[in-house]
């Protein structure tokens, strides 16, 4: 059995989203990703790299541009 915590119907391992579904979903929002991005994206999975080092990733790419 799964646990639930307090406040929340939905368990941990339910919150994750892959990639077909958060596409799916995507599209019917009518969000679209950009060229920078997608060629961003495409490069993570050629690097086989881990989930860690694929948010850190993401996430230096954003703040970098930013100048956060």
């Amino acid at each position: 059995m799964r646990k639930v915590y307090k406040g929340s119907a939905i368990n941990v391992s339910s919150r994750t989203l892959g990639e077909k579904t958060f596409a799916a979903i995507a599209a019917v929002e009518g969000l679209k990703l950009g060229p920078v991005s997608a060629k961003r994206l495409s490069s993570l999975k050629e690097r086989n790299l881990t989930p860690a080092q694929k948010r850190a990733e993401v996430l230096r790419a954003y703040i970098g541009s930013k100048g956060r």
